[in-house]
């Protein structure tokens, strides 16, 4: 999806160089020749063969903890997109293959290695259901669902941000200031004024129909290509705050600066309207909902992750579990790049997650 430029209120070369790295909000660092990263796309670089081997992180011995339905050594495999891959932390594992940014920091790695787990991370930055279920989303990289057997014991999943296009529209929503406009269309004042027109949100639609049905299709059928394994899936954590959570201010903090022209930006931002924010949580809140309806449907565990961190979104300044916005760039501003692990689970963010998930398998295998 690419970004309609908005010329009227930045520089030309700013401008210019924002609309390439503004294509998507969350992944992999956008740069001259790439296409979108992170929970969205990912550069579209021919990726050489690569196949995971388990890795867990950090090694222990003996585990620090054990799961009576899932002993030492059970075959744990875990799928989905960018927020299980860990984009943006230390540790690159390389795989399955380098530019999906997954990280050894991931909550997967942290959950084998605390029960003693053989993992298989095969999760990548950029997926979608149909990059699970049958798609080749890089050279050599077949789908996901082939790490999955009768032999699997585990499976977490993350998985619809990418169908959804929640995290790529979070990227036209970037706004030059409290009451916009958004990089994304020309004196749009909101993100919202685009996407509900006649009352009709064709976001919000689109969630609640082909997402919702295709995150049931991939929920099935990783159930039946692992008929004897617990299949968890995790919930994103809230990247919008609701009401409650957003200061009487509002959350803007503005990503340019007058550094900017100099190549310098602000660090942990978060750029988006008051408008944006109520529109943006209304739509996870979408997402959320039809995660956990879907996996009710499927006879699978649903681990929430959006409810319980409406104060950890990065519209907060401190204790947040998801990063703000920051961007890189050339002196010259020929280039301007999406820090890595922008609006992704932080350190912290991923610690959370993996004591949400260790609750969940404490209850269905403990």
């Amino acid at each position: 999806m690419e970004v309609p430029l908005l010329r009227s209120r930045i520089p030309r070369a700013l401008a210019t160089a924002l609309a390439v790295v503004l294509v998507a909000v969350c992944g992999v660092a956008v740069g001259s020749g790439t296409g979108a990263g992170g929970v969205l796309g990912v550069p579209s670089a021919a990726a050489a063969p690569m196949w995971p081997v388990p890795a867990p992180f950090p090694t222990t011995d003996p585990p620090t903890d054990t799961l009576a339905g899932l002993p030492p050594g059970s075959e744990y495999v875990a799928l989905g997109d960018s927020y299980s891959a860990g984009y943006g932390l230390p540790d690159p594992t390389g795989l399955p293959t380098a530019v999906c940014g997954q990280s050894a920091r991931d909550y997967p790695h942290r959950i084998a290695a605390r029960y003693g787990l053989v993992l298989h991370d095969v999760t990548c930055g950029g997926a979608t259901s149909r990059d699970v279920l049958s798609g080749y989303q890089f050279k050599g990289v077949p789908p996901q669902i082939r790490a999955l057997s009768d032999r699997t014991r585990l499976v977490t999943l993350s998985i619809g941000g990418n169908d959804a296009g929640l995290f790529s529209t979070a990227a036209s929503c970037l706004a030059l200031a409290p009451d916009g406009p958004v990089f994304s269309g020309r004196d749009a004042p909101s993100c919202r004024s685009q996407l509900v027109r006649g009352g009709v949100d064709e976001l919000g639609d689109t969630i609640r129909s082909d997402v919702s049905l295709g995150i049931a299709d991939t929920l099935a059928r990783v159930r039946a290509a692992a008929p004897n394994a617990v299949v968890v899936l995790v919930g994103y954590p809230a990247i919008f705050p609701d009401a409650e959570h957003t200061p009487k201010g509002g959350c803007f903090r503005p990503t340019l600066d007058l550094g900017t022209l100099a190549g310098r930006f602000p660090t942990d931002t978060y750029p988006f309207t008051d408008t944006d924010v109520r529109y943006l949580h209304g739509v996870q809140a979408d997402l959320d909902e039809v995660s956990a309806t879907a996996a009710r449907a499927a006879g699978v565990s649903y681990v929430d992750a959006f409810t319980s961190t409406q104060a950890r979104t990065a519209c907060a300044t401190s204790r947040a579990y998801v990063e703000g916005v920051t961007l890189e760039g050339s002196r010259n501003l020929s280039r301007i790049d999406l820090v890595a692990g922008s609006l992704h689970p932080n350190e912290r963010g991923v610690a959370y997650l993996t004591r949400r998930v260790a609750a969940e398998l404490q209850t269905l295998a403990g």
